[in-house]
């Protein structure tokens, strides 16, 4: 049985109205769009190196990384810029995108039957308004996401998808690896890659 992707009652498009954002990844476009807003896509490439433990705070650096690059190769713009950064924590571990299918595999087999982290930082620049000058906020958030055990013909199919491809933690939770879990505890869309709610308690 799929976990049930919940509805998002938010105004956040009014918050938020358009936005670039530096990033490449599909669930967060299709989730902003899903709120309303207007999404233009520059994606920044940075380095993802990081010798940190705590995960909260290793998302935001990497998210602040990635606008430093963002406005060193593309300049100011005229609507927000929006960047962010996903991990995974598990048994001490911080964890991204896997390199190939024995590392997705491990991934899958370690979260199987457990309770993960997922983390997400961002940084957002916003334009200069009325008296005010730019300015860029940063925050991060963390939800819990909680596996049911996993079988080996349904491991091995999943594997065979592709599907975790390029996913922080070999998994996206709008994607196949959603027949995985059991319950998620936090904001949901924090696990796709925007701490929405995070996002939204600054700007408002």
């Amino acid at each position: 049985m799929a976990f049930m992707i919940p509805d998002i009652d938010s105004d956040f498009s009014t918050l938020l109205p358009s936005v670039v954002l530096a990033s490449q990844s599909p669930g967060r476009k299709a989730l902003l769009e899903r709120l309303g807003c207007k999404v233009l896509v520059i994606p920044t490439d940075s380095d993802e190196y990081h010798g940190g433990t705590v995960g909260k705070e290793v998302v935001e650096h990497l998210a602040i990384r990635k606008m430093d690059n963002f406005k060193r190769m593309h300049g100011s713009q005229s609507i927000p810029v929006l960047t962010a950064d996903t991990l995974v924590g598990c048994n001490g571990l911080l964890i991204g995108k896997a390199q190939d299918r024995e590392e997705a595999k491990y991934h899958m087999e370690l979260f199987s039957g457990k309770t993960h982290s997922v983390y997400s930082g961002f940084s957002l620049w916003l334009p200069a308004e009325y008296d005010s000058p730019p300015k860029v906020v940063n925050g991060s958030d963390e939800a819990l996401v909680t596996f049911r055990s996993i079988g080996q013909d349904e491991l091995d199919s999943y594997l065979a998808s592709d599907d975790w491809r390029g996913a922080a933690g070999s998994y996206r939770i709008q994607g196949l690896a959603n027949m995985f879990i059991a319950s998620v505890l936090g904001d949901y869309a924090t696990v796709v890659g925007l701490p929405i709610k995070a996002i939204s308690a600054i700007l408002s």
